[in-house]
């Protein structure tokens, strides 16, 4: 069985649908191949590293200039025409060149990584190949409202005409069913995977005394400085933590659209002494501020258009480094984390929630402690090993029509 794998944008550009894929295909020896873009679609300028990142993965990655349109143009009736007509020669080429590659290559599943901007292709190849089509589904692309009723329409026949859909959560699955009609037999749970050889439980006390930290309760938090991860609401809540246990920091990783607002609202909390904006960090130090921390939390929230958190790989991570969560009961973060045995799910949308779960944490050791264990033990039954052959089989029996 060989699947290709079709996404609008990939590795080393940061996302963690592009994390899931690139870590599936790196395990599944050589089983799946990635098409994809070489130019990043939001700006149109190549991707840095492209080359070198392509050379050293374990699998075979195969790039054009672009999967969809690049997303800069002026709004303008102009644009909004040679958008329309530039979408449709753009399609042309990426399906003259998935068909080319399945000739070619062999390929008999096609697994489509990007619902709203590739999932026509699906029902395309399928008119032309005799190959079975699966789409990927995270959570944010069905439960956020399509821009149109038109293009809810078109997402709802991608996801109708595929023969296979995978779902990193319980929650996206449900929506898949409930709101698209997607039947559950064609549905599969396909919940993400932790790298075990990267997030590998080691020892971080000396780095933590190093950095000065060894005595403080010490709070990580980290991913795109977007509303739905709810930082906003962190940092309101952080004052409240600071009351009760004045000598806790809290160090947040990550970039974003909202990090000049995350930075105003320090100053103006004046708790810049405390809290610590990291920017982007790269994976060995991601994985030690995972390691020191006392406890690891995202605030993530549902917002008002059904934007979430499909799955909440960051919960797996912190877990395998040995440090337990705090999370929102939102989206997919109730598959990530489980209450009461890997840490705490609140509701999120209240500063005050947030503080009370902090400071319970922060000031009973021993519950941490117990948490911090099971929450290492339960990560390790989720490597990606496991996960990918879980994937490979679905494909597998698929691709034989069983």
């Amino acid at each position: 069985m060989k699947c290709l794998l079709v996404t609008t944008h990939y590795k080393p550009l940061i996302g963690g649908a592009l994390t899931v894929y690139d870590a599936l295909a790196s395990h599944a020896g050589g089983a799946i191949e990635v098409l994809t873009a070489h130019t990043d679609y939001v700006n149109g300028s190549e991707v840095d590293g492209w080359r070198a990142f392509d050379e050293a993965a374990p699998y075979k990655i195969h790039r054009i200039k672009e999967l969809r349109p690049i997303r800069d143009r002026e709004p303008s009736l102009r644009n909004r025409v040679l958008g329309k007509v530039g979408a449709w020669q753009l399609n042309r080429l990426v399906l003259e060149k998935t068909l080319e590659l399945i000739d070619e290559c062999g390929f008999d599943t096609l697994c489509i990584g990007a619902l709203d901007t590739l999932g026509w292709l699906a029902a395309a190849v399928q008119k032309q190949r005799h190959v079975k089509t699966a789409i990927f589904v995270h959570g944010e692309e069905v439960s956020q409202s399509a821009y149109s009723n038109r293009a809810t329409e078109r997402r709802r026949a991608a996801l109708q005409s595929a023969d296979l859909v995978f779902a990193v959560s319980s929650f996206t699955a449900g929506i898949l069913k409930d709101e698209y009609g997607v039947p559950e037999k064609r549905i599969r749970l396909q919940q993400n995977g932790v790298d075990l050889k990267v997030f590998n439980g080691r020892d971080t006390s000396a780095e933590r005394k190093e950095k000065k930290l060894d005595k403080a309760p010490l709070v990580f938090s980290c991913g795109w400085l977007v509303a739905r991860k709810g930082f906003d609401k962190l940092l309101e809540a952080w004052s409240l933590v600071l009351e009760k246990i004045p000598d806790a920091k809290l160090k947040v990783a990550g970039g974003g659209v909202l990090e000049e607002t995350l930075k105003r609202q320090i100053r103006e909390q004046r708790i810049a002494n405390s809290v610590e904006l990291l920017g982007w960090v790269n994976t060995d130090t991601l994985t030690s501020w995972y390691g020191m921390a006392d406890v690891f939390i995202m605030a993530n929230r549902t917002m008002p258009d059904g934007d979430t958190e499909g799955f909440g790989l960051v919960f797996l991570e912190a877990a395998a480094m040995g440090t337990p969560s705090i999370g929102g009961r939102a989206g997919g973060a109730v598959d990530a984390i489980k209450h009461g045995d890997t840490g705490l799910l609140i509701e999120a949308e209240n500063p005050t929630n947030i503080a009370e779960a902090l400071i319970q944490m922060l000031s009973d050791d021993d519950r941490r402690a117990k948490l911090a264990s099971q929450a290492q033990a339960y990560a390790r039954t989720q490597g990606w090993d496991q996960k990918t052959k879980t994937f490979l089989l679905e494909l597998e029996r698929l691709s034989l029509g069983s």
